[in-house]
């Protein structure tokens, strides 16, 4: 998926984890008059853009308040980091640039493949 899924409600979060599977899934926790949260938009529409492998989520805090509670978001804009439905990292604030740094160490923690070729003989087994 291409570009920012909105969370609308607390039923489908859940499952938009569950339908990533293995890949990393960014969830910004974000809300209405939260200036950072505004500053920060349009480079986290951009990040979805350049990294079309990763997944990324948009809860809005008033609209998902379940979602938010269990996750312990206590401030805005706050970006959390999934993969297989576990929470494996987060990142605070509207520095974009840190944002994208974040991410790319995240994926390639998580999900870069292992680069490496395995050579067997097989009349030596």
């Amino acid at each position: 998926m291409v570009g920012v899924k909105v969370i609308g409600k607390d039923s489908e979060f859940q499952a938009e984890l569950s339908g990533a599977g293995s890949r990393l899934t960014v969830v910004k926790f974000t809300m209405s008059g939260c200036r950072p949260c505004v500053r920060i938009a349009p480079a986290f529409n951009m990040l979805s853009n350049k990294y079309p492998q990763v997944v990324f989520l948009e809860v809005d805090v008033h609209v998902c308040q379940a979602t938010a509670a269990a996750n312990n978001i206590s401030a805005t804009p706050t970006f959390l980091f999934f993969r297989n439905k576990v929470r494996v990292d987060q990142y605070q604030g509207a520095d974009a640039s840190g944002l994208e740094e974040k991410i790319k160490q995240i994926h390639k923690l998580f999900c870069q493949p292992l680069n490496f070729k395995l050579k067997v003989n097989i009349y030596t087994i």
